[in-house]
């Protein structure tokens, strides 16, 4: 039986015209236009390609007990949050303080330590004090009671939890009596929301803060600013949202009150801005630069650096990989020491773009150099080069290296500059309101002369009250 024509059965399919990168999800494209412009493009990973939060460890760190300490300066633990969490997180309560919310972070990192799927939680007591860098346990008791009862709100779209979910921010399974009684060694359990706990295991996007960082906080209102700074940092430049807002528009997104006095606002928002610039050491992953235009701040961001070690490791042909351990393995022993493992030439080779076995061949030559000729490396003499390695071993001499060296290893290179210090523009404090003094009552000595012009009704400034004035000579 022949088909209707209409029916478009008879014709041959069309084909389909693909981007030349259809099918590699997960890679950026960048297009540039006709007229020098850039567009990025992120080929998004879809069905069993996402990781979700569940499948993701959630800590950077060899020992978080140890390392989210407030007196440690060698490292810097960080904790992965969801973009979910800090684009939509309010703290609705009013009554908490910066170390409050310092130690809730605190408590969500040992729950992404431990898996964040579980019923409950639990931590030592001391870990708690030793983070937020107090010396009173009573102090720290204190700041778990307030987070109990405080109550944040998320946004979520999750099975079970859609729209505005209010939740309370953290429940402690021991009643006043038990945690009164708990010392710095015993164990403290307690429970998440289970709203946070879902946009956790459910969540793709995040972003990695640094936990010592927000234990030096001193106002609650610098937490979400940073999250969101951190954020951004994490991005790609052409994905980069900078952060552009005016003074009522920073109490939005801080989460202040909307009655807030003006001049209380703008001494939050220099504390907030002091903070921010005051983070150094290990602590500071991007460079922070923060501007004042128009009434309008302006915060710039570099891009977060990455340590060598968490960097994916390109692949290596098998054989090369073979004839490499190879070449290590034939060394005398005292030679052997001064080469790390081959996953961080592997990893090297994705940090600067270069063959690991390009790298390793560097890396051989410099320590040959130095040992029988006196050459120095990566803007070290030969000896300090050599010493390095001694004292620190070769993987972390060999980090060192790495970013030194000049095959293009860069922390940041998009020429964001650290901004030393800034000043927030204040507004004038408004006249208060008073009774309009009489002519006999007036009292001018004493005033200023900008107080004189302010507060003296026109009609007594050396005029003539019967006399007829032009609008040109009032002094506006």
């Amino acid at each position: 039986m022949q088909l209707p024509s209409n029916t478009g059965l008879d014709k041959a399919p069309r084909e389909r015209r693909r981007h030349k990168l259809h099918g590699k999800r997960g890679d950026l494209f960048v297009h540039v236009r006709e007229d020098g412009s850039e567009r990025g493009y992120v080929w998004q990973h879809t069905g069993g390609d996402i990781v979700r939060g569940h499948q993701r460890y959630g800590i950077r760190c060899r020992d978080l007990s140890s390392e989210a300490v407030y007196a440690n300066e060698a490292s810097s633990p960080r904790v992965e949050i969801p973009r979910i969490v800090i684009d939509t997180m309010r703290i609705t309560s009013n009554h908490l303080r910066a170390h409050d919310v310092a130690a809730f972070w605190r408590l969500f990192a040992e729950a992404r330590k431990r898996g964040i799927n579980s019923d409950v939680h639990s931590i030592c007591l001391g870990d708690v004090v030793r983070y937020l860098g107090l010396d009173s346990l009573q102090r720290a008791k204190q700041a778990l009671e307030r987070l109990t009862s405080a109550e944040m709100t998320l946004r979520l779209n999750q099975e079970g939890f859609h729209g505005h979910v209010r939740m309370n921010m953290l429940e402690i399974l021991h009643d006043s009596d038990d945690l009164a009684a708990l010392r710095g060694s015993d164990i403290l359990f307690f429970r998440l929301p289970a709203a946070l706990k879902a946009a956790v295991s459910e969540s793709r996007d995040y972003a990695w803060v640094e936990l010592n960082a927000m234990s030096r906080f001193k106002s609650k209102f610098t937490f979400p600013l940073y999250l969101k700074l951190c954020l951004a940092a994490g991005k790609d430049r052409l994905y980069r949202d900078i952060p552009m807002m005016t003074k009522t528009e920073f109490r939005a997104v801080v989460g202040m009150p909307e009655k807030t006095q003006t001049s209380v606002l703008e001494e939050t928002l220099q504390l907030v801005c002091d903070e921010l610039l005051a983070i150094r050491g290990v602590r500071k992953r991007f460079p922070i630069h923060i501007a004042f235009s128009d009434e309008r701040m302006t915060i710039n961001v570099g891009r977060s650096a990455k340590k060598l070690r968490e960097m994916k490791p390109a692949w290596i042909v098998p054989k090369v990989a073979a004839k490499l351990l190879s070449t290590v393995y034939n060394m005398p022993p005292e030679a052997r020491v001064n080469f790390p493992p081959l996953m961080y030439f592997r990893q090297a080779e994705t940090a600067v773009g270069v063959p690991a076995t390009k790298v390793f061949d560097y890396w051989w030559t410099d320590i040959h150099g130095a040992k029988n000729y006196g050459i120095g490396a990566a803007g070290m003499e030969a000896q300090e080069f050599l010493d390095l390695i001694g004292r620190v071993g070769a993987e972390e001499a060999f980090e060192n290296w790495v970013e030194k060296r000049d095959f293009g290893f860069v922390v940041d290179d998009e020429d964001v500059e650290q901004a030393a210090a800034v000043s927030i523009p204040r507004g004038l404090p408004k006249p208060k309101r008073t009774a309009q003094p009489t002519h006999d009552q007036w009292q001018p000595q004493g005033l200023t002369y900008d107080d004189w012009m302010m507060k003296v009704p026109v009609a007594l400034v050396g005029v003539d009250e019967t006399a007829e004035m032009d609008d040109t000579e009032i002094p506006f």
